[in-house]
């Protein structure tokens, strides 16, 4: 897990460096259009397989590189440590000249058990490094008409993004989370 870290959290840096050579986006339009990928739906191939060689191609690597940039702020020594790259967990998933990226804080890199709220995002990034669309855990979602930051019906679980993370919940968020709660025999009057 530390090689994994250590690794994307090397690319990230080394992708700083290219600041010059990687321009922010100089447009971002919503495309509500753009349906996200099912991100937690198989399971993915992890860079921590020893002795595994991984090509990342420049496209990625700059769709890593805006969205990180985007979601998390500058780096420096006052970042707290959930808002560090290296504390992220990232997941991509490319169909063609769109590059989708996931991610999702790793509360063990911080010694912690749970993620804080709302601390996830799910990008579409175009190949040259133009944001297409940005869903950030919390936000409405925009593409549902009537979803203008207030849930259509009050109190509906799930009104923010729905499938957005596929078809369970983020693989960090403690079982006791993920299981809505046990049925309880009926209320009686």
């Amino acid at each position: 897990m530390k090689k994994t870290l250590s690794i994307l959290a090397s690319a990230l840096v080394l992708a700083g460096c290219m600041r010059a050579a990687v321009p922010a986006p100089a447009k971002y339009e919503e495309d509500p259009s753009i349906t996200f990928p099912r991100f937690f739906a198989q399971p993915a191939v992890s860079l921590a397989t020893e002795g595994t060689v991984y090509e990342l191609d420049v496209d990625t690597l700059r769709a890593l590189t805006v969205a990180t940039r985007d979601l998390l702020p500058p780096q420096d020594a006052t970042v707290s440590c959930g808002s560090r790259w290296e504390s992220q967990q990232y997941r991509v998933v490319r169909q063609g000249d769109v590059i989708f990226i996931r991610i999702d804080e790793d509360p063990r890199a911080c010694g912690r058990t749970q993620p804080a709220l709302d601390s996830g995002a799910s990008y579409a990034i175009h190949r040259d490094g133009r944001i297409l669309r940005r869903l950030i855990d919390g936000q409405p979602d925009g593409s549902r008409p009537g979803d203008a930051g207030v849930s259509s019906t009050p109190g509906e679980p799930g009104a923010a993004s729905p499938g957005a993370l596929g078809d369970g919940p983020s693989p960090f968020l403690p079982r006791s989370w993920q299981d809505a709660g046990t049925p309880g025999p009926a209320p009686t009057e």
